[in-house]
């Protein structure tokens, strides 16, 4: 096995209920079992049994939603990243929606813990009239001294294809130094967040009225919203600990999918 975890899913339509078609995991990667938090729309959960990603770890996921699906995803914790003295860790997964197609992705925060080194590609295919919703949270572990951004580096690369043009390439580079904190980087703040919806309604008046909802929801919110070339948007956010930027992705996405999908917000279940 040239993985440390592999996992394959796909989720398709049948008599108007979304099931797994088929799934294939092996070595640290599983799923548990479908869990219909909504009638017709299951919620799967990711695990690593591993507990943590280690030194030279290198995992692939797929995750394939046929026509007119609707699948719910997140992880069963946060993705641990330790130490990785001489190979950093890959994490490479491949999306693709079909047409009519809602995927919503939201895992939990990638935790990185001292001297981690971690690597992230991300590539999304998306055909016209789909729907995709996707988080990425990112925030440093505990170190012996008790300071933050003791984390090597972290690289992640998203590449958004719609209808097969390029819409989104997002590459976020973090490399701690003595400038971290400063004014065009982390501005003195130690977590980030990102929010990214694709929906043929997210317009600028859409993104208008998203924008004015977490403002007055979370006025103390740091956080930047901003249309993408093609009928989407992405959210950014900042702060100084992970519950209130899970709180504000929580808020978006609540919200998107009550005017865009006509569903109320989505209770994972988790704790």
């Amino acid at each position: 096995m040239s993985y440390t975890g592999v996992l394959d899913l796909f989720a398709s339509k049948k008599n108007e209920k979304t099931i797994i078609s088929s799934c294939y995991y092996e070595g640290a990667l599983k799923i548990a079992r479908p869990i219909y938090l909504e009638g017709d729309s299951p919620s799967i959960y990711l695990i690593h049994v591993g507990g943590g990603y280690v030194n030279g770890d290198s995992y692939f996921t797929q995750i394939q939603v046929d026509d007119s699906a609707h699948l719910l995803v997140t992880t069963q914790s946060s993705t641990k990243v330790y130490k990785t003295p001489t190979e950093p860790v890959r994490q490479q997964t491949k999306i693709k929606l079909g047409f009519g197609s809602v995927l919503e992705y939201i895992p939990d925060p990638l935790i990185a813990y001292e001297d981690a080194r971690f690597i992230q590609e991300t590539e999304v295919e998306i055909e016209r009239d789909s729907c995709f919703f996707y988080s990425d949270i990112i925030t440093p572990g505990w170190s012996k001294d008790g300071s933050f951004f003791k984390y090597e580096w972290i690289r992640s690369k998203l590449k958004i294809y719609r209808d097969g043009q390029l819409v989104l390439f997002d590459h976020l580079f973090l490399e701690p130094d003595h400038q971290m904190n400063g004014i065009m980087q982390m501005e003195g703040y130690t977590h980030i967040g990102t929010f990214i919806l694709i929906h043929e309604q997210v317009n600028k008046k859409f993104l208008d009225k998203l924008y004015s909802h977490l403002i007055e929801n979370f006025p103390d919110g740091h956080l930047g919203l901003s249309a993408l070339p093609d009928q989407g948007g992405i959210l950014r956010l900042l702060a100084n600990h992970s519950g209130i930027i899970e709180a504000i992705i929580a808020e978006a996405q609540t919200f998107s999918r009550r005017l865009l999908l006509n569903k109320e917000s989505i209770l994972w279940r988790k704790y």
